[in-house]
């Protein structure tokens, strides 16, 4: 382990320590089960598939060996990027190929509580309305932009910023990823558009715990973007399981 990955552990723990006596857990229906990993490894997996504006799919598939740490404060889980494919149109060569070449270990470690919660900030950050957050930060781009008075601009101005908004929302992980709460979820913002439209981001989550061990055993986030009739989705889906 070099210095920085053992900083990274030893501000994770620190953490971990202080989160049960000062946090009140994110969804605490969820936080009601005590998680009890296996001593083995497991394969966690995370496809995301990305609508085209030509009803065509851009789909990335990243599988990681993970295993479970216990430490005071609860678990620490450690991971290696063990494949990826991506399945995407040939005019996206490029960015398939970028996408192929990444290596997303260094999501890892990721603390959690004993009752499975990510207490790691930079991976799920747990203060406020994470839908409601990411629309007003875009919103709030718009209004710092020059934007031309005509309609179509402004329209497709907005347009840009949901979208922008959904590609928030997925890039961090939901903070009940790893023992989801056994009643799904769903929030929804709206958008007044220029010429009296409206446009909407709307975002669900649920999952599955595997009874033995408390943890997420699939679970499948949606995020879709609607403005003047035409929709984009966003779809992530993530499974964890014994080797």
């Amino acid at each position: 382990m070099n210095r920085t990955d053992r900083r990274t552990m030893m501000q994770l723990a620190a953490l971990a320590a202080i989160a049960p006596a000062c946090a009140v857990p994110a969804h605490a229906s969820s936080a009601n089960q005590l998680i009890a990993p296996p001593s083995g490894p497991m394969r966690y997996s995370r496809t995301a598939v990305r609508d085209m504006i030509d009803g065509t799919h851009f789909t990335v598939c990243r599988q990681f060996v993970v295993d479970f740490r216990q430490f005071a404060g609860g678990f620490m889980m450690h991971g290696t990027q063990e494949t990826v494919s991506v399945d995407a149109p040939a005019a996206l060569a490029r960015f398939a190929a970028l996408e192929q070449s990444r290596d997303e270990s260094g999501l890892f470690p990721i603390a959690l509580d004993p009752y499975g919660q990510i207490l790691s900030a930079d991976v799920a950050p747990s203060t406020g309305d994470n839908l409601r957050q990411a629309v007003d930060y875009a919103l709030a781009e718009i209004a710092r932009q020059p934007i031309a008075p005509e309609e179509r601009a402004a329209l497709a101005a907005y347009a840009t910023a949901l979208q922008q908004a959904s590609q928030r929302v997925i890039a961090h992980l939901p903070v009940d990823l790893f023992a989801p709460a056994p009643t799904p979820r769903h929030e929804e913002r709206r958008v007044a558009l220029p010429g009296g439209g409206e446009g909407l981001v709307a975002s669900s989550f649920g999952g599955v715990r595997n009874q033995q061990t408390g943890l997420m055993r699939s679970a499948e986030r949606e995020v879709v973007t609607v403005v003047a009739g035409s929709s984009k989705r966003l779809h992530e889906e993530w499974s964890l399981d014994l080797l």
